[in-house]
């Protein structure tokens, strides 16, 4: 649109000037930086061996690319729908109530009514249910599984930098901690910055917070006070995956990829930071981590009716087999067996 080639082709600074930029090696650069809103942008640019006016030179940028890896969202394998709806019927209280069908089948298979079909309704149904409960739980979680793939999303192709003194278009996944990035009305912030030049910047954090409203941000440094808690989003930082709605502005990269405030939400759809794929079962992938503390809750509570329900099923069978209870419909069926029946 004509509002972002225009605000492209400005320049953001006096200068666009070339010069040598500190004589420095990636080996210096430390990866990253506590409480980066409480540095000046003089902090920020010795911390991370850049220059605020220049950037970082194409050799810095290549090392710390490969030192860091690209600017982007782990996306780990994706299970698919037959892998989650096997694992639906992995849960507690799924295989006691499949226990329960099974056990059901099997006594009535032995009575004398097992030719009659209308005997094994009961764990006929309780097979229909389980099934049909595990298919429309598989199906809600593979839909839930595109979170990931929509947070992934939440960026443009390529982005404007200060490299070797000149304002380049890179793509956003060569974005490297160090880079001074520009920024203008339109744009998709590329990764964390801590802004050092901001002329009447608004961004969207409907990614972050779910709030609606445009949040003005400002490069002046707001020293925290003692005891005074910690923005979790402070005014002079942008964030990956925010969009800027109004204004222009420079920011120093301080955290990308998976380290982004977008990328530890990314972390929590995934499960543990930096774990081995964990399995369940010997072989299926282990999708715990992703549950929801709800979730984790009935899980809980689900296995505490199982326990319940199987402790109140001895004592009944046990009971009835002491008192010799059979089938009032077959007298000569053993206790056990009517009592099995029962329990179920």
């Amino acid at each position: 649109s004509s509002h972002l080639v225009a605000a492209r082709s400005r320049r953001i600074g006096a200068s666009t000037r070339t010069r040598s930029p500190p004589n420095v090696t990636s080996e210096r650069m430390a990866p990253s930086l506590e409480d980066p809103d409480q540095k000046t942008p003089d902090e920020l640019a010795k911390h991370y061996s850049t220059d605020v006016s220049n950037g970082l030179t194409s050799r810095q940028a290549e090392e710390i690319l490969a030192r860091d890896g690209p600017n982007e969202l782990e996306k780990p394998p994706k299970p698919t729908l037959l892998i989650l709806f096997i694992l639906q019927l992995t849960g507690f209280v799924i295989i006691l109530l499949l226990v329960a069908a099974i056990a059901s089948i099997a006594v009535n298979a032995t009575g004398p009514n097992k030719e009659d079909i209308l005997s094994y309704t009961t764990g006929k149904a309780i097979f229909v249910i389980v099934i049909l409960n595990a298919g429309i739980a598989a199906w809600t979680e593979h839909k839930a599984g595109d979170a990931l793939e929509a947070l992934s999303k939440m960026t443009q192709a390529a982005i404007f930098v200060l490299r070797d003194g000149q304002e380049v278009k890179i793509e956003v996944p060569a974005v490297v901690r160090g880079d001074v990035v520009v920024l203008g009305t339109g744009d998709v912030v590329p990764a964390d910055l801590r802004l050092v030049e901001a002329d009447d910047v608004k961004v969207s954090e409907m990614a972050l917070t779910g709030e609606p409203d445009d949040v003005a941000k400002t490069a002046k440094l707001k020293v925290k006070k003692p005891g005074e808690p910690e923005k979790l989003l402070p005014e002079n930082m942008v964030f990956s995956g925010c969009s800027v709605t109004n204004g222009k502005g420079r920011g120093i990269v301080c955290e990308t990829g998976m380290s982004t405030r977008i990328g530890r939400i990314a972390q929590l759809i995934a499960g543990d930071e930096g774990s081995k794929p964990k399995t369940k079962c010997g072989c299926l992938p282990d999708t715990s981590a992703n549950a929801t503390p709800l979730q984790q809750n009935l899980e809980k509570l689900g296995g505490k009716i199982g326990v319940i329900a199987i402790v109140v099923c001895i004592i009944i069978f046990i009971i009835g087999v002491l008192l010799d209870r059979t089938d009032p419909a077959n007298p000569g069926s053993p206790a056990w067996l009517y009592m099995i029946l029962i329990s179920v």
